[in-house]
């Protein structure tokens, strides 16, 4: 099962122009990017199945979309990879009826519809690792302790790994016996809210400064680097930085492509379209029975023979 699609990052950075909304309703489109993932799907039932997906995609944020004051003097940006592994449940609740004849492997037979839907849910875990942007250059910012996290006042360093938990679903139809062409839909909530760097409350930037030096200190407080800071109280210590409160989420949208491994066949039964209208379709079986012949004579210079009984 192959798919790719369209990726994006709901967090603490960019957004729509004002403040913070759930769900969709934050989404900035221009900072939609890319995924591309590989699994195999299981069924357990008839209308249940289980899906394996390792999934590699990017996200991305930047504060300079936004005319929300707040956030576009806050100035950050970032870019994060995202590589999941999870497992996902799928309940079917449309199906194709189709049917594969017994020893007929290039015979396809419908039965009406081709077309299939379902609802999906799981858990997994993913990676990250949110890059900042200087002079076009991009650096790791989970090192530089931006936050800071490693001080005994401040947080404590986050992890590049978390949990994620899909809930989607999606359609599908089936192009031939073998391949089913989908499109599949997943919003994911994490266990982090570091996706993108930005959690929290802003730390002592002079005490930055002096430990980690003038990279750490700039992406610690990039509102720095503005002349037209509106309230630059805004962004000096204790004052917040992003919102712990708020978990980060991404989604993905992708077209998919599966191919059948085995004989699909369907528990209900197949009425024949033409000729046996109404009948169901029944293989015969073909008796067999003993028949007797009489072999011929042959005569080869020798005394003729009674005739054998040959029965098969």
């Amino acid at each position: 099962m192959l798919g790719a699609g369209p990726s994006a990052f709901l967090g603490d950075l960019g957004g729509q122009d004002g403040v913070g909304q759930p769900f969709v309703f934050d989404l900035e489109p221009t900072m939609t990017r890319y995924s591309a993932s590989v699994g195999a799907r299981y069924f357990l039932r008839e209308y249940q199945a289980i899906r394996g997906y390792l999934t590699y995609g990017e996200v991305r944020g930047d504060d300079a979309l936004t005319t929300y004051p707040n956030r576009r003097y806050r100035n950050i940006n970032f870019k994060s990879p995202i590589i999941e592994v999870s497992a996902i449940y799928e309940l079917h609740l449309i199906k194709p009826s189709y049917i594969h004849l017994s020893g007929a492997n290039t015979t396809k037979i419908f039965d009406g519809n081709r077309f299939g839907a379902y609802i999906s849910g799981g858990a997994g875990f993913f990676y990250f690792n949110p890059k900042g942007k200087l002079d076009n250059q991009y650096y790791a910012l989970q090192p530089l302790n931006t936050a800071g996290q490693g001080f005994l006042d401040g947080p404590d360093p986050y992890r590049r790994i978390a949990l994620a938990f899909p809930l989607g679903g999606g359609v599908y139809m089936l192009l031939n016996k073998n391949f089913t062409l989908g499109l599949d839909f997943a919003y994911r909530w994490t266990t982090t809210d570091y996706i993108d760097d930005a959690s929290g409350y802003y730390y002592d930037n002079s005490k930055i400064l002096e430990r980690d030096g003038k990279l750490a200190a700039y992406f610690a407080n990039p509102s720095t680097s503005l002349s037209d800071v509106p309230n630059s109280d805004w962004y000096t210590e204790n004052q917040p930085r992003g919102n712990p409160k708020n978990k980060d989420t991404y989604m993905f949208l992708q077209v998919t492509l599966s191919k059948s491994f085995t004989t699909a066949v369907t528990n209900r039964k197949f009425r024949q379209s033409k000729g046996l209208k109404g009948r169901s379709y029944k293989s015969k079986k073909i008796k067999t029975s003993k028949r007797k012949f009489r072999a011929p004579n042959l005569k080869f210079g020798k005394k003729r023979k009674k005739n054998k009984v040959i029965s098969f």
